[in-house]
C-alpha cells in the first residue's frame, strides 16, 4: 500500500516537476560551456557527491566499503587531489571499494575480505535525486528493476546530446523513435528531445498496451504524461503500436520523409533498427539519407553491414537506465560501436576479470558517477562489460567539446542480449535448471539457452536441448518457456513479449557447451576477443 501511495505521489507531483523542467532554454553555447565546466571539476565534482550522498548516509553501501578500506572522507580528498580522479578510483578498486552488478541489482550480499553486507537495489539510489516518475530495466530479474526518473538528470544529460546531435548535424531534423512505453524507457529519451525543443514526430513503441503484467498502471502512466506534456505546450507524439513484423510502417516513414524533407532520423535499439533495414530492401524502399542512432546490444559487423547497404548513417550510444548516457556515438569512428565517454558526469576504469568457467580474462568496466543528479549512485561498479578503452584524435564535433577518450567493441560477459531488452541469469537459470527438465525430462545438463546471429544477421536466443530428451513438439517447449517467464516478474514477462514478437527463440538439437574447464553455463554468451 506504501508503495502504491507513493507512485500515485510521485505522478501527482509531475505536472509540477514538468514546468520546472521546461523552465529553461539550453542554447548550444551554454551546452559547451556547461560541458567544458564539467570536465573542468570532474575531482571537485565527485568529491562533492561523495560528502553529500554517501558519507553522510549510513545506510550507503559505498560507505560501508570506504571504512572497510580505511578511506575517511579527509583521506579520499588526499588521494584524488594528489592522484587525480582515474587513478584514485584504481587504488580504491585495487582496496575492493567496487560493487559487481549482481551487487547493485541487489541479488548477492557484498562480500570483501571480511566485509558483508545484505544489499537491495534500492540500497544504491541516490538519496539527493528526485523520482518523477520510473522506468524499468531491460533486465529479467527475480523482482522488477524499477529506477526512478529526476526530471533534472534528464535536463543535465542535455548539452551532451545537443552536441551529438550537431556534431552529426541533426538538429531540426524529422526524428521518429521505436522505443518502449512505461515501464520502458521510451518517454524519458523523447522528453530529453523535448527539452531541447527538437521534438520528435512519431513514437512507435513494439510494447502495445496491456502487454505488461502491470499494464493498467503503466497505461495510464503513459497516457497521463504524454497528456500533461502537451498540456505544457510540448509537441509530444501520442505513442503509435507498431509491432516487431511491422517494421514496414517505420521503413516507409522514413523512405516519404527522405523524398519530401532530404533528411530524417529514428532512435531506436539496434535489432529494430535492422529490421527496419530489412523491411526497406524487401520492399524496396530507398533509405539513403537517413540516420539512425541505436543502442541496447552491439552493432555487429554483420548487422552492421546490412544497415550500411541499405544507405544510413549508424551513430551508436552506450549507457544504462539507471545512470543514462555513458557513451556518445562518434562522428568518425573506427568501427560502427566507437563512442566518445561522457567523462563530464562518469569516470571509467578498468579491471581484468576472469570470466566463470573459462580461461578467458577481460578488461571489465568499472563506472563511477559524477552526477548530483543521477538515479542511481556508482562508485567502481562493475557493469559485466568489457572493451578496448583509449584516448585518441578523431577530428569530430565531440572532441572539440572536450571528449577524447573512446570505448569500441564493447560486449558483455554475462548478459544475454536481443530486440533491445537484456537477460540476466536467475529467472532463465530457473527455468533452464528446474521448470524445463520437469515437465519434458532430462536434467539441468540437457539444457542451455545460447546467443547467436541468424544467417539474417538478426540475433537469436537458442534453446540447445541435448537430442538424449524426447520432445513430442519442439513448440510446446518454447511456449512452456514463454510462460514461465510471463509467471516470473514483469520485467521477464516484458522480455517474454518482445521475444515472442520477433520469434527470438528457437530450438536447437545439440548438446550443450561446455567450457574449457569442464563446466556447463546454463547461459552460454558470445564473447568477442579483446585484449587486456
Amino acid at each position: 500500500m506504501i508503495d502504491s501511495l507513493a507512485y500515485a505521489g510521485m505522478f501527482a507531483r509531475f505536472p509540477f516537476a514538468l514546468k520546472r523542467f521546461l523552465r529553461d532554454t539550453l542554447t548550444m553555447e551554454r551546452a559547451r560551456e556547461i560541458v567544458s565546466e564539467r570536465l573542468e571539476q570532474r575531482e571537485a565534482n565527485f568529491l562533492r557527491l561523495m560528502e553529500r550522498s554517501v558519507y553522510p548516509h549510513a545506510q550507503s553501501p559505498y560507505l560501508g566499503l570506504l571504512k572497510h578500506a580505511g578511506c575517511e572522507l579527509g583521506d579520499l580528498r588526499a588521494l584524488v587531489m594528489s592522484n587525480g580522479l582515474d587513478s584514485a578510483l584504481t587504488a580504491l578498486r585495487a582496496g575492493g571499494v567496487y560493487v559487481t552488478f549482481e551487487e547493485l541489482k541487489g541479488r548477492k550480499p557484498i562480500e570483501r575480505n571480511g566485509f558483508t553486507r545484505e544489499v537491495t537495489a534500492r540500497d544504491f539510489d541516490n538519496p539527493a535525486a528526485r523520482h518523477d516518475f520510473t522506468v524499468q530495466t531491460g533486465g529479467s530479474t527475480g523482482l522488477a528493476t524499477l529506477v526512478g526518473q529526476d526530471l533534472d538528470h534528464i535536463a543535465a544529460g542535455a548539452p551532451m546530446q545537443l552536441l551529438m546531435l550537431d556534431a552529426f548535424d541533426l538538429l531540426d531534423v524529422p526524428t521518429a523513435h521505436w522505443s518502449h512505453i512505461l515501464p520502458g524507457t521510451g518517454f524519458r529519451f523523447i522528453l530529453q528531445r523535448a527539452y531541447l525543443r527538437q521534438f520528435s514526430e512519431h513514437w512507435y513503441s513494439s510494447l502495445g498496451w496491456k502487454d505488461s503484467r502491470a499494464w493498467l498502471k503503466y497505461d495510464a502512466a503513459t497516457l497521463y504524461m504524454v497528456f500533461w506534456a502537451r498540456m505544457n505546450g510540448l509537441a509530444f507524439p501520442f505513442p503509435e503500436i507498431v509491432r516487431l513484423d511491422d517494421a514496414i510502417v517505420v521503413a516507409t516513414w522514413i523512405n516519404k520523409t527522405l523524398k519530401e524533407r532530404g533528411k530524417c532520423y529514428l532512435a531506436t535499439n539496434v535489432s529494430h533498427a535492422f529490421r527496419v533495414c530489412v523491411a526497406a530492401r524487401k520492399a524496396g524502399l530507398d533509405l539513403s539519407g537517413a540516420t539512425f542512432r541505436m543502442g541496447g546490444e552491439p552493432v555487429t559487423p554483420a548487422k552492421a553491414r546490412v544497415m550500411e547497404d541499405s544507405g544510413i548513417r549508424i551513430i551508436t550510444g552506450y549507457g544504462m537506465v539507471e545512470i543514462s548516457a555513458i557513451g556518445l556515438g562518434c562522428a568518425n569512428p573506427i568501427e560502427a560501436g566507437d563512442v566518445h565517454l561522457a567523462s563530464d558526469t562518469v569516470a571509467l576504469i578498468t579491471h581484468p576479470h576472469a570470466i566463470e568457467g573459462t580461461d578467458t580474462t577481460v578488461p571489465a568496466f568499472q563506472i563511477t558517477t559524477l552526477s548530483e543528479s543521477v538515479p542511481k549512485l556508482m562508485l567502481n561498479v562493475q557493469v559485466d562489460d568489457y572493451g578496448i578503452v583509449e584516448r585518441r584524435s578523431c577530428g569530430c564535433g565531440l572532441e572539440t567539446a572536450g571528449y577524447t577518450t573512446h570505448l569500441r567493441e564493447i560486449r558483455s560477459y554475462s548478459k544475454l542480449l536481443g530486440e533491445g531488452v537484456t537477460l540476466i541469469g536467475n529467472e532463465m537459470v530457473h527455468i533452464l535448471e528446474h521448470v524445463l527438465p520437469t515437465r519434458f525430462g532430462g536434467s539441468a545438463l540437457d539444457y542451455q539457452l545460447s546467443e547467436e546471429e541468424d544467417e539474417q544477421g538478426l540475433t537469436r536466443l537458442y534453446l540447445v536441448i541435448s537430442p538424449r530428451v524426447s520432445i513430442r513438439d519442439e513448440s510446446e517447449v518454447i511456449e512452456a518457456l514463454h510462460n514461465a517467464l510471463h509467471a516470473s516478474s514483469p520485467a521477464a514477462g516484458v522480455a517474454s513479449t518482445v521475444w515472442k514478437q520477433a520469434q527470438s527463440i528457437r530450438v536447437k538439437r545439440a548438446e550443450p557447451a561446455w567450457t574449457a574447464r569442464g563446466k556447463m553455463m546454463p547461459l552460454h554468451i558470445q564473447r568477442s576477443k579483446v585484449a587486456t
